[in-house]
């Protein structure tokens, strides 16, 4: 399991949230800290390699659409399987907030008007390398759903965070009309720095001494 869920030490760490006291009085650090500087080291090497491909299809629509189709399965699969799961102990606070942070359908508007009207997903159509991620994440869901959280997180934030950076670049670079392709970005009814702070929150309140047992 350790091989499947290379996250599961973070959850071993507590007894019962993500945060709690020890002997010697101190506060454990937060889950989500825990989970930004386990990762850091391979985010940084990722989000080099994104931005690359992104930044090279800033002045190409069907590029963009092509890249973003990519992310739409990635997104699609790891959204799917929190739906699947939002019964689980662990993952009910996340899962409250996918009519909300859910984004594969949003991307769905932005790969039809990239790539046109008719666009159909076809992960057959997608590298191996996508398509091997989604059955990871398809076989934590069934193996350890409590394994979803991290992955949940760091996508999610993502979009909150650089995601709006992305947003401005690709709007610019390819003259886009006015909320036109970037649906994937938008969030209705609240702003992003209160959506990222009751995610955040949210996660950090988490109970997980159930979810490891089950």
């Amino acid at each position: 399991m350790e091989a499947l869920c290379p996250y599961l030490w973070l959850f071993q760490k507590s007894n019962g949230s993500t945060r709690s006291h020890g002997e010697d009085g101190d506060d454990e650090e937060a889950l989500t800290t825990a989970m930004q500087k386990r990762t850091r080291a391979i985010h940084d090497i990722s989000d080099k390699l994104v931005n690359a491909k992104l930044l090279m299809a800033f002045s190409d629509r069907k590029a963009y659409g092509d890249a973003v189709s990519h992310f739409y399965y990635i997104f699609d699969a790891i959204e799917r399987q929190l739906a699947l799961n939002k019964h689980e102990n662990g993952l009910k606070e996340i899962a409250a907030f996918l009519s909300i942070m859910s984004r594969a359908e949003r991307m769905k508007r932005d790969l039809r008007y990239f790539l046109g009207a008719d666009w159909k997903s076809d992960i057959k159509s997608m590298p191996v390398s996508v398509r091997e991620y989604v059955a990871y994440i398809e076989e934590v869901s069934r193996e350890r759903p409590i394994c979803l959280l991290p992955y949940v997180y760091h996508n999610w934030m993502a979009i909150l965070a650089g995601g709006q950076i992305i947003r401005r670049l690709a709007t610019h670079g390819m003259s886009l009309p006015h909320g036109k392709g970037v649906s994937m970005f938008a969030f209705d009814g609240e702003t992003r720095a209160s959506l990222k702070r009751r995610f955040k929150d949210s996660v950090c309140s988490i109970k997980l001494g159930d979810a490891l047992c089950a």
